[in-house]
């Protein structure tokens, strides 16, 4: 479905298309897209205005910028996600891609460890978190992508993080921007 309405809880009524450019390189569709959801046959669109400005302005105010400052197109692996979905995938219960504020993605051409490292040095980047994320799987790739949030209403934290969840599902977290060997040691890694 391309375009959608809805009555929010709030009572308002909201039309959006999907193809809608929500800033020149992003479009809602690219926000909202689910594998997941599409499997599970979720509608996972936001249900609520607010939720549609966050998405705006997360784009607008810190993905444009960080597409710029890295000088490479950004690939959205997950934006918003309903409540449902978010259940499904796993994600913290408080998380901020059910409010329209995250997004995680990989920057093309680049390492995400260097392009992670480069948008949380800059000042000028109004965001409230950034994780960079890695994530092993037995017999494949690591897999690493960047979270980043962004706060319409309110202040933005600017906390950088770094997120480890090894194939045995052990999780770590460490303040700042972390390489692997942080978390494993190299013969650790190369036995996995």
């Amino acid at each position: 479905m391309s375009g959608y309405r809805l009555t929010g809880r709030t009572g308002y009524n909201m039309t959006f298309d999907q193809s809608e450019a929500l800033s020149p390189h992003f479009t809602l569709r690219e926000l909202t897209r689910s594998k997941t959801a599409e499997a599970q046959g979720l509608y996972n669109i936001p249900r609520e205005v607010s939720e549609h400005a966050n998405l705006k302005a997360l784009a607008e105010c810190v993905l444009e910028p960080a597409r710029l400052l890295l000088n490479a197109p950004l690939i959205i692996t997950s934006g918003y996600r309903c409540a449902t979905l978010n259940r499904l995938i796993g994600g913290a219960r408080n998380s901020q891609h059910m409010l329209g504020e995250a997004a995680d993605f990989i920057p093309r051409g680049l390492k995400v460890a260097d392009a992670a490292f480069t948008l949380a040095a800059l000042d000028t980047l109004p965001f409230d978190q950034l994780i960079y994320e890695m994530r092993e799987r037995t017999g494949k790739e690591l897999q690493q992508w960047v979270h980043i949030s962004h706060r319409r209403m309110g202040g933005n934290r600017r906390e950088v993080l770094t997120f480890f969840r090894s194939d045995n599902g052990e999780q770590q977290v460490a303040q700042g921007i972390k390489p692997l060997e942080h978390f494993v040691s190299e013969a650790e890694h190369n036995a996995a």
